[in-house]
């Protein structure tokens, strides 16, 4: 039982997560690794994190938590509180399958002790066909949120959403804006099966089916108010750790990462947009203290709550500094693929972009190849020319536009928060450094992806 003091009316975050079990989808993802180590390690009665897994790649389920926690994450977990991680109590199924693949015995359990739900788990490809994209998404959602509903414990349900499901307006808001499409005659095209120039009608200008489908799945979210306090957390671009467990650490190439390391590298010498659009980008260790400390505080609110996990409004940065960045540190660790690494432009002209490509990115790439086969080495570049284009052409609509993004209520949710908990729980935009940061992101992707230091 928690004695509150006349000096503070309301628990701390790690004492509302005390005697509590919180149940994660996506938890083995870039994301849910961070929500898992930080509830383990900052609130520290939790009772259990259940966590919702499934068999990959002929790995067993086993064989995936062992490889989950051989991740450098979970390094001061192990050496100060090793005993936690058995908190870690793993539930086998599919956010795709049937009542999500649980066998009976676990769907009890989690009915009878979850109080928290974090719902991360979504497909991480922007063009999945759009059956696929639904099938993860919108129905995944569906199912856990009918789940939630038959929870006796149930105190809050806090859905990751995206910052990009409301790419038709410049400015975007903590709010519930309009769907994209009415989601039951969605529905009945997926149904019926859709052709991929039908689904480009569909969109209604989305940009591809990843928003589309998380902008619908808001709204089936929205509905769950009705029954359990509920939560939207919207990030941006998530990129690596600012503060804690380690500087720097990050767990694959997406967002950002790929293009402004290709980049950085000479492997990409044009980029679709301009150099003063802002890259909203967000630290993974804010959202994570953000979607925990909105669960404790926001876990009693009558009304759906939307968060914006967002840097542009209130702390900016170019695309043309990131990129400017990773270049310099690049050329300073001497880690570039091409010559002149630091020799990339801007162009919102598309052909420009098609002739760029060939004349500075393909030919050059032929030309090394041919060097390294005569020298008795194995082809290599136009290889990577292929992902490189992948890459960019898969972004090319984020990099061409720019948008403020809203975050005055995460900001109020902060400036809430006890001393003791803005310092174990930091989520606010305006205190990111981001000349350290991008130096501590640079070092984070030679550290923890590249494995070069």
């Amino acid at each position: 039982m928690v004695v509150l003091t006349s000096k503070e009316t309301k628990p701390s975050v790690a004492e509302f997560y005390a005697g509590k079990s919180v149940f994660i989808t996506g938890g083995t993802g870039f994301l849910g690794k961070v929500f898992i180590e930080k509830l383990l390690y900052s609130c520290p009665d939790i009772v259990n994190i259940y966590m919702l897994i499934r068999e990959k790649k002929g790995l067993s389920v086993s064989e995936r938590i062992k490889q989950f926690l051989d991740d450098p994450l979970f390094t001061r977990l192990k050496d100060k509180r090793p005993a936690d991680l058995e908190k870690i109590v793993l539930i086998p199924g599919d956010i795709t399958a049937p009542d999500l693949g649980i066998t009976a015995a676990n769907e009890k359990m989690l009915i009878e002790k979850v109080s928290v739900i974090i719902h991360s788990a979504a497909t991480v490809k922007f063009n999945e066909p759009l059956p696929t994209a639904w099938k993860i998404n919108v129905e995944g959602t569906r199912m856990m949120l009918a789940l939630s509903r038959r929870m006796k414990r149930i105190e809050v349900f806090i859905h990751i959403s995206t910052a990009y499901t409301n790419t038709n307006r410049e400015v975007v808001d903590e709010i519930l804006y309009p769907a994209p499409a009415d989601i039951d005659q969605v529905y009945q095209y997926v149904k019926e099966g859709i052709s991929e120039e039908d689904t480009e009608k569909i969109l209604n200008g989305r940009p591809n089916t990843y928003t589309f489908t998380k902008a619908l799945t808001e709204h089936l979210v929205a509905e769950n108010q009705a029954y359990v306090p509920t939560i939207i957390v919207r990030p941006s671009v998530v990129a690596a750790i600012k503060d804690e467990p380690l500087k720097g650490w990050l767990g694959n190439w997406f967002g950002a990462t790929g293009l402004t390391v290709f980049t950085a590298k000479g492997l990409n010498r044009v980029i679709y947009g301009h150099s003063n659009y802002i890259v909203d980008l967000i630290p993974v260790d804010y959202v994570a203290n953000l979607v925990i400390a909105a669960g404790a505080k926001s876990n009693t609110s009558s009304e759906l709550k939307v968060y914006n996990c967002c840097s542009s409004s209130c702390n900016p940065v170019k695309i043309g500094t990131l990129m400017s960045m990773f270049a310099d540190d690049a050329i300073k660790q001497k880690s570039y693929a091409m010559p002149l690494p630091g020799w990339y432009i801007f162009t919102k002209y598309k052909w420009l972009v098609l002739l760029l490509t060939f004349l500075f990115q393909v030919i050059p790439a032929y030309i090394t190849d041919l060097s390294r086969h005569l020298v008795g080495k194995s082809p290599r570049y136009i290889k990577l020319q292929s992902l490189v284009n992948q890459t960019r052409s898969s972004i090319d609509f984020f990099t061409n536009h720019s948008w403020v993004m809203k975050a005055d209520r995460v900001r109020e949710l902060y400036a809430s928060l006890s001393p003791a908990d803005k310092y174990l729980f930091p989520c606010d935009p305006v205190n990111i450094n981001w000349t350290q940061y991008l130096q501590d992101y640079c070092w984070g992707v030679r550290n923890f992806l590249e494995k070069k230091t």
